[in-house]
């Protein structure tokens, strides 16, 4: 038999490696193509954060009083007021989340990894940076190492917060300028900090005599976890000890040191190009290319079929007219509707005035049934968004269109010109000059001096 050579793993405490490598890596050290990518994924969350500040500001539902009693130095993205960074960074997430619109790492939330870094990200790199005068090079080498730990440094009983929270701490902290131990201790504040109790399950569930809208939890939890990681790398900065990080199979180093610093997880990541859930992407693409290219007319649909993967089936959720608008980011039957009614689904779906759905969603939805197809499960199982939907006509014609890779799924990826132009769909309040300003400040951050 051959003998295998040993090397044991030398390290004085528990994610050395990692803490070393995201207190140590400069710009200098990113390639060409990661670098581009931190300015999309800058580019996407600063989309969603000006779409989610609209909208909360059309509801009322604003937290800048909260903001507005701490004094600073920063402006929340999309704001007219300055407050301090924890703040900032706060208001930023809160308004990323409001819509579902978020950017992605492929698999990581399955596996304990947070879902959709940009929230948190860049809601406290633009905040601390701001804050810091901090160059533009150092904060896209901070959105880039705060992915890493969004990526790898997982919770052990799978909940993503905890990974947003280290991710948040980790992007503040590299902006303060720590060292691997300061690095290490704020990390460390995270892993209790971030194991919120504020997540439930996808549809964000509140009482019927609710009357602000049923993500409201769901917004705070992102937005505190942004918040507590600020106060995280700042008590580490001020000389705080945390916790030993504990290893164990999800989150041991001989994972999440694996390639580091040769594969960058924000190379692994999707931005959406539709405000709803991911897993409704499939069907929203399958119905639009069967409008499309058969003319298919609402009034001439007879019963729609949607086949989902059964791991995607939570957002099988039927409409009624009690339920609260923006559980549609998670209905399969109202994505569907607004694709076959509008030819696209888009923000105004998620901004009705009195936040319940007009009747003529309720009505076409009830058209719909969704199938759990085992068969879909092969391709991509863990995190699934292509998708089957087959249409019934009134003449007894049956038309189906399959959807493997929806537009925003790798092999097909939205454009940069995509990207751009979701950027200025969003900043719907600029001018077109505001708007050119905008695209070209994020397009060219490393030759920012300062923030």
């Amino acid at each position: 038999m051959t003998e295998l050579s040993r090397t044991p793993h030398k390290a004085k405490y528990t994610g050395q490696d990692m803490m070393e490598f995201l207190a140590n890596t400069k710009y200098e050290d990113l390639p060409a193509d990661v670098a581009k990518r931190s300015k999309h994924v800058i580019m996407d969350a600063v989309a969603c954060m000006l779409a989610g500040r609209k909208t909360r500001q059309m509801y009322d539902i604003t937290w800048d009083h909260m903001a507005k009693n701490v004094s600073g130095t920063v402006t929340p993205v999309g704001c007219d007021f300055k407050t301090d960074a924890r703040m900032a960074a706060f208001l930023n997430a809160c308004h990323a989340q409001t819509h579902d619109y978020n950017d992605g790492l492929n698999n990581s939330g399955m596996l304990g990894g947070a879902y959709h870094p940009g929230r948190t990200v860049v809601s406290v790199a633009l905040a601390v940076g701001e804050e810091l005068h901090c160059s533009g090079k150092e904060v896209l080498t901070a959105v880039v190492l705060g992915i890493e730990a969004a990526a790898r440094m997982r919770n052990p009983a799978h909940k993503s917060t905890t990974a947003d929270c280290y991710s948040a701490a980790v992007v503040a902290a590299k902006l303060m300028g720590a060292n691997a131990e300061q690095m290490r201790a704020a990390c460390s504040f995270c892993a209790f900090i971030g194991d919120t109790g504020f997540y439930g399950s996808p549809g964000y569930k509140v009482p019927a005599n609710a009357k602000n809208p049923s993500h409201t939890t769901n917004v705070m939890q992102y937005a505190y976890l942004a918040r507590a990681g600020v106060e995280a790398a700042t008590f580490a900065m001020m000389g705080y000890q945390g916790g030993n990080i504990v290893d164990n199979n999800a989150i041991a180093s001989r994972y999440y040191t694996c390639g580091l610093g040769k594969e960058f997880s924000c190379m692994d990541m999707y931005f959406k190009p539709w405000p709803t859930c991911r897993k409704t992407h499939g069907a929203i693409a399958a119905t639009l290319a069967l409008r499309n290219e058969h003319g298919v007319k609402p009034e001439d649909v007879k019963a729609v079929r949607v086949f989902q993967q059964t791991t995607g089936m939570y957002v099988n959720n039927p409409l009624d007219e009690t339920m609260d608008q923006y559980a549609g980011y998670f209905s399969l039957q109202y994505t569907v509707s607004c694709a076959f009614l509008d030819g696209n689904v888009e923000l105004r779906h998620y901004r009705w005035p009195d936040r319940r759905f007009p009747k003529k969603y309720v009505d076409f939805s009830k058209k719909i049934t969704v199938i759990a197809d085992n068969g879909l499960d092969g391709h991509n199982a863990i995190c699934p968004n292509h998708g089957i939907v087959e249409v019934e006509l009134n003449d007894g014609q049956v038309l189906s269109m399959y959807c493997k890779y929806p537009l925003g799924s790798e092999p097909n990826g939205m454009t940069d010109q995509q990207r751009e132009d979701k950027l200025r769909t969003c900043a719907e309040d600029m001018t077109e000059a505001q708007k050119d300003a905008l695209v070209n400040w994020i397009m060219t951050l490393d030759q920012l001096e300062a923030l």
